[in-house]
Parts: C-alpha cells; sequence; structure tokens
C-alpha cells in the first residue's frame, strides 16, 4: 500500500498517487503486507475515487512462489500475485472507461497484461532484477544462486513489460540506461523522487543539544539496509570509537532482523525498532553515514539527512543516482579507514559538520521537489502521443 509513506517504495508511490490526484480520478488496487496498513485505506479515499486491497502474508507468499523455481518463471511474479485482486482489476477494466493504466513496479504488471487499448504507463523505480543480482554477489550459497537466478528471470520479465508500456518511468539516469539495456525500443523517461523539506527540518532546540552520534535510518528488514548497518557497526564503528571514544551508531527503523538486533551487543549500538518519528534522532545526530555495498536509485535516505542539514558520509555507489550538486556534499568512501576518517573528522568538528549540513539541504531543496517530480509526471500521463479519445480523465493504479 502507498501509505503510510514510511519507507523509499511507498514514499515514491504515495506523493506520485497525490500528484496525479490533482488532475485525475484514480481507482487505486493494491497488496498489503502489513496487516496495520489496512487502517490507511480512508486516508488513501481521499485520492482515489475507489481503493481496493488484498492483504498478502508474506511467509505464505514465499511458500507459493517456490514452485516457480521449476517452472523459469521469477519468484517475484506468484509472491505479489492475488486472484482476489486480479478479479477485481479485471472487473473494473470490462465495467469502466479507463484512460490510463499507471503500473507501480514490474510485479504488478501481471495484473494489466493482455489489456490491449489502454495506454499504459509503468514505473519500474529502481529496476528489481538490477538489485536481486547485486544481492548474489553479497550472499552465500544457495542464496547466492538464488538470487542471481531471480535477476536473470526477472529481467526477462522486465523485457516484456517495457515491450507492453507505452512508457517507462525510472528514478535516475543510471536505471534509464539498465531499462534501456533490457528494452532498446522501450520509451523510458527519468522521474526523481523529492523531499518534504518542510518536514525533514531540524529542530533547533535538538540542535543545540546534539550528541556525538553517528545515524542510519531506513526499513531494516531490508538486506541492503541490514547489511550496510552490519558492515558498519562491526567494521568501521570500531575504528571511530578508538579515536572518539564517545561516539555511538543509532540505527532507525522498523522491523530489524535478529542480525541487526545482535549489533547492540558490541559497543556503542543502539537499535531503535520502528519509532513514530525519525526527525529526532536525525536532529540529535552530528552525522549521517550509507554505508551501501548494495544500492540503486536515489537513497531517500540521504535526502532527509541531508534535508534536515545533517552531513552525510556514503560509499561512492550511493551518490551515483543524486544529481551532481548534492552528489558533492555526500563525503565519499569506499574503504574502512576512509570512511573512518571522514566521520570522525566531522565528529570531532562541530562547527564544520554543521556548515556542510547547512549547504547540503540548501542544495537537495533545489534539486529535488515532490512537486517538481509530480508535475513530470502529469506531464507524461498528458503527452499527445498517450491521448486516449474520450476527454474524462480516470487513472488505474
Amino acid at each position: 500500500m502507498p501509505y503510510p509513506p514510511n519507507k523509499g517504495d511507498k514514499i515514491r508511490a504515495f506523493h506520485h498517487l497525490r500528484g496525479i490526484a490533482t488532475r485525475h480520478e484514480i481507482d487505486l488496487f493494491t497488496l498489503a503486507d502489513d496487516k496495520t496498513d489496512l487502517q490507511y485505506q480512508t486516508v488513501l479515499s481521499e485520492y482515489c475515487r475507489s481503493v481496493t486491497v488484498s492483504a498478502i502474508r508474506p511467509n505464505v507468499a514465499r511458500v507459493r512462489a517456490l514452485p516457480a523455481l521449476m517452472r523459469g518463471i521469477p519468484l517475484t511474479i506468484p509472491y505479489f500475485y492475488s486472484a482476489e485482486l486480479c478479479a477485481a482489476v479485471r472487473q473494473a477494466i470490462l465495467k469502466r472507461s479507463y484512460d490510463r493504466i499507471f503500473v507501480y513496479c514490474s510485479a504488478m504488471a501481471q495484473y494489466v497484461e493482455g489489456t490491449d487499448g489502454i495506454p499504459l504507463v509503468t514505473d519500474l523505480v529502481d529496476v528489481d532484477s538490477n538489485k536481486w543480482t547485486q544481492y548474489s554477489a553479497h550472499a552465500r550459497f544457495p542464496m547466492a544462486s538464488v538470487y542471481r537466478r531471480e535477476g536473470r528471470y526477472l529481467q526477462e520479465y522486465e523485457r516484456r513489460v517495457c515491450e507492453m508500456s507505452d512508457a517507462i518511468v525510472v528514478t535516475t539516469h543510471r536505471e534509464a540506461v539498465l531499462a534501456q539495456h533490457i528494452c532498446e525500443a522501450a520509451n523510458v523517461h527519468v522521474i526523481a523522487n523529492g523531499v518534504d523539506t518542510a518536514y525533514f527540518k531540524r529542530s533547533e532546540e535538538r540542535k543545540r543539544t546534539a550528541t556525538q552520534s553517528i545515524v542510519f535510518t531506513g526499513d531494516m528488514s531490508y538486506f541492503p539496509n541490514e547489511h550496510a548497518v552490519t558492515y558498519f557497526a562491526t567494521t568501521v564503528l570500531p575504528l571511530i570509537r578508538s579515536r572518539v571514544p564517545a561516539s555511538r551508531f543509532v540505527i532507525v527503523g522498523r522491523s530489524p532482523s535478529r542480525t541487526v538486533r545482535r549489533l547492540e551487543k558490541l559497543g556503542g549500538v543502539e537499535v531503535t525498532g520502528f519509532v513514530p518519528d525519525v526527525r529526532r534522532y536525525l536532529s540529535e545526530a552530528t552525522v549521517a553515514v550509507a554505508p551501501f555495498s548494495i544500492a540503486a536509485g536515489i537513497q531517500n535516505k540521504i535526502l532527509e539527512a541531508m534535508s534536515c542539514g545533517l552531513p552525510v558520509v556514503g560509499t561512492s555507489r550511493v551518490t551515483q543516482g543524486l544529481s551532481p550538486k548534492v552528489a558533492e556534499m555526500v563525503r565519499t568512501a569506499d574503504t574502512n579507514e576512509a570512511f573512518a576518517s571522514a566521520v570522525t573528522w566531522l565528529l570531532q568538528n562541530a562547527e564544520a559538520a554543521g556548515e556542510t549540513g547547512a549547504q547540503g539541504r540548501l542544495r537537495v531543496a533545489a534539486d529535488y521537489d515532490w512537486g517538481r517530480s509530480q508535475h513530470s509526471l502529469l506531464q507524461l500521463l498528458d503527452t499527445p502521443a498517450m491521448k486516449a479519445a474520450s476527454q474524462s480523465s480516470t487513472v488505474v493504479a
């Protein structure tokens, strides 16, 4: 479900939904993998003419996906399949006259296959096949083989999605190159994420009481996040604490895995689990880190930290999706020692860290705006090549 907007894919989906709703009527068809999200259907109804939600249970979905290993199809497709949702989509298309179909992520394209005659726009976001291939390089057997297989078969499915879509949307130019490689004929458009700078701003009260803390925010059930914080806590943090003993690493985010929880046994590590408002932790920190070896698209956590006036240290991989002016504000480090030195310098030079953070906020505000992103999407939906005969504007998302 594209609400609440509390992690990367849901943040982008919600802001695009909200933007489309300013000009079009929307019938929303979506899945919910967390039963607590079901309470937000009324919120989504403020933006949509109708909201249809089918719940999936992750453990059941994993088991249901296993036969795909023997069928030569990506596990993603049966995992995200709901017969109930499929029937609802098909019935709606038969009964109503739609001018556009907007699909968010390749896994949802299965619900609209064969719906010829209605212009179709698909947001591949980060190009999921590439992420699975990246996972395979950081996993052990047998999961490395499973991830590699998923990347290969999902790329074949994404090719089909590109072929049946009138336009493909991605978050960055890197992803645009990937999409074009998958399907040369694809009509690819880059529509970047944004950040709500009015919401993500540093509390002056907390700024005065900031501690020597290093913060990481994100959904901690997500493999790249788990991998990143484990690497930092076990390898880089000890080097930092040998120079700044009072420093601590605060891992903020929902659903921390056992691996992440165990990191609290290390000196100077705090794992919060779910928090209602990450701004408190961003306001209290001196520096944010993005120690990723697996990354794609735009990291919202970087935009949010910079919007809150925090300097950011990350690997060069995380800057590849950022605009040049924002990317140059991120201190990049790709070795343990370089990463530790960059973070240590910021912890020991609070005034310079504050100046870097302030400059970073200005650049993020200039380059990443949800209003501009929404406008670009609306322009794409309204291009002459996409126009249907009807003058009404109803979108299936």
